[in-house]
């Protein structure tokens, strides 16, 4: 099982994140640089290839990329920071909890699910500089609950894209 990894600055994930125990989250912390993601080297919550079920929290300010097609976590979460955030996953995605409640950055956020839906079940907050950017590739992007808050909203689904009235948006396209 894995709990926190935690550093002060810029490290590259060489051996990947794995929590294969159900339900176990992981966390990354780096209060500043820029966490990356080397090919092949995976960010996995799931039962030995049987489906995510934990969730991923992003903790501090530095950027996160981490964008392998092949990272498999059912939930994510990031917390209050100003470094842009870049993820990929290779299934269905919620914006949820994880100890951390939703997202909140002063940076631009970007998420992507490859095969399966992307939703939005807390917030999303990037302020209204900033831009969110949603992929759904082949699912649909939906929210059920929380508020996108955002300078910026660009939005790409494979099917159906079903977002709420009560957003607050400089520009959407």
């Amino acid at each position: 099982n894995i709990n926190t990894v935690a550093a002060d600055g810029t490290f590259a994930l060489v051996d990947g994140v794995t929590a294969v125990a159900p339900n176990t989250n992981a966390t990354l912390d780096t209060a500043a640089g820029a966490v990356t993601q080397s090919a092949g080297k995976l960010v996995r919550t799931d039962t030995g290839g049987a489906g995510a079920t934990g969730g991923l929290e992003l903790k501090g300010a530095a950027t996160y990329t981490l964008t392998d097609t092949a990272n498999e976590v059912s939930t994510i979460a990031v917390s209050t920071g100003a470094g842009v955030v870049k993820y990929v996953d290779a299934s269905g995605l919620t914006v949820g909890t994880v100890n951390t409640v939703g997202i909140t950055r002063t940076a631009d956020v970007l998420l992507n699910t490859q095969t399966g839906n992307l939703t939005l079940a807390q917030n999303v907050d990037v302020g209204t500089t900033n831009a969110v950017r949603l992929q759904a590739v082949t699912g649909a992007v939906t929210q059920t609950g929380g508020t996108i808050t955002a300078g910026t909203l660009g939005v790409n689904a494979g099917t159906s894209i079903n977002l709420a009235s009560n957003n607050a948006l400089v520009n959407a396209g």
